[in-house]
C-alpha cells in the first residue's frame, strides 16, 4: 500500500468513528473552503459518470465547432 493510500485510510477510520455530529461539522468545514468543495463536487461527478463511454476528444471538438461554439 502507498504512503498516501495508508494515510487517506487512516483519516477515513478516523473520520467514520466520529459521532455523527461532528462528521457534519467536519464536512461543515471541508465544504466552507471554496477550493475543496469544487475539488469534492469534481469528485462526486466523477463517480457519477464514471460507468458512460468515453467519447474522443475530436468528436467533441467536431460538435462544438459545428454548433458555432468554438
Amino acid at each position: 500500500m502507498k504512503v498516501a493510500d495508508a494515510t487517506a485510510t487512516v483519516f477515513v477510520t478516523a473520520f467514520e468513528a466520529l459521532p455523527k455530529a461532528e462528521r457534519e461539522a467536519v464536512l461543515r468545514q471541508i465544504l466552507s473552503i471554496p477550493h475543496l468543495r469544487m475539488d469534492l463536487i469534481d469528485v462526486a461527478r466523477w463517480q457519477e459518470r464514471r460507468s458512460e463511454r468515453a467519447v474522443p476528444y475530436e468528436n467533441v471538438r467536431r460538435k462544438l465547432r459545428k454548433a458555432g461554439r468554438l
